[in-house]
């Protein structure tokens, strides 16, 4: 498989259309449809269901799309690695970050060594899977959630651990709904959406929340996703009632459209966490990791804990957790 013929496919897969793909390959149609006759038959497989007009992608290549995309961007990268003897990359860092931080302190962090003059990739992936990447040297530096009495931070006796701010995982649900929420009480039933078992989220909600709920009523997981953003989006809709960390959802309570359901349910603190190895770090890593270092040990942690922000409470028919 060739790296040219990797991105004659993703160019049919993101415009569309042969006509448009071609266009941007700058190559005419006619040698475009040539390439891709190539490509089957080399591989001995359709890649096109000809029969629909414009032709489209065959399912079985919409399933490899993902893998295709990383294959491409990493081929890139190794080529221009390659190519640069004179070691200009080395000004670029690879950060690991989950999910839910990656949309809210990694943007701030980032920011604090800006002026380094590094290039930085992000990678957003769970808690084990940050960490992975930080033992097979595929990141450079990894932020991620630490809680007290959950998971183990993986490989910690390899690892230089940096406490850089706190954040809270809390419950919130629609402020529209709650009336649908207190029916649902009142039958002695807790719709939540659940993190699965496998993810560290998940062992928090398993090990700290939810045995804290049990008599309140039944649990019911209305719905089970990894990711916190999609967990936000159907708290948002009354759907069930969501655990997201606090800055994730913070403008959203602010705002009246979220209710912050810290007084009734429980609500877990976390550490905001740094992690490097502690052996063969790069300059430019170590100019980063001061930077960082100094932040968190000065006046202004990222996203400190909020102490004004105003907590709302369901009904007295439901008790303190």
């Amino acid at each position: 498989m060739r790296l040219e013929w990797i991105e004659d496919i993703l160019a049919v897969a993101e415009h569309g259309s042969f006509q448009v793909a071609c266009e941007k390959r700058n190559v005419s149609q006619p040698a475009f449809s040539r390439r891709i006759r190539q490509i089957e038959q080399v591989l001995g497989v359709e890649l096109f269901d000809r029969a629909t007009r414009p032709a489209r992608l065959s399912p079985h290549v919409l399933d490899q799309l993902d893998r295709m995309r990383e294959l491409s961007a990493g081929m890139r990268d190794l080529t221009v690695a390659l190519r640069d003897a004179e070691g200009r990359r080395r000004r670029r860092i690879v950060i690991a970050s989950q999910h839910a931080i990656a949309a809210t302190s990694t943007p701030e962090i980032i920011g604090q060594f800006a002026d380094l003059d590094v290039d930085t990739r992000l990678r957003s992936a769970n808690r084990d899977e940050c960490l992975a990447q930080i033992m097979t040297r595929r990141a450079d530096i990894a932020f991620i959630h630490d809680v007290a009495g959950a998971q183990e931070i993986l490989g910690s006796d390899f690892l230089d651990i940096l406490e850089i701010g706190t954040e809270a995982l809390i419950p919130v649900y629609s402020s529209d709904k709650l009336g649908t929420l207190n029916d649902s009480y009142t039958r002695a039933e807790l719709p939540v959406i659940a993190y699965p078992a496998d993810v560290f989220l998940g062992q928090v909600q398993r090990r700290m929340i939810f045995p804290r709920l049990t008599r309140i009523g039944r649990i019911r997981p209305r719905l089970e996703t990894a990711l916190t953003l999609a967990a936000l989006e159907f708290a948002r809709t009354g759907f069930a009632i969501a655990w997201i960390p606090e800055p994730l959802a913070r403008a959203e309570i602010r705002s009246g459209c979220l209710v912050d359901l810290s007084k009734t349910l429980p609500s877990i603190p976390m550490t905001l966490i740094a992690a490097r190895l502690n052996e063969s770090v790069t300059p430019i890593v170590r100019a980063v990791w001061d930077r960082i270092s100094e932040r968190a040990a000065g006046d202004h942690p990222f996203h400190p804990a909020q102490q004004d922000m105003a907590r709302q409470s369901l009904s007295a028919l439901v008790p303190n957790a």
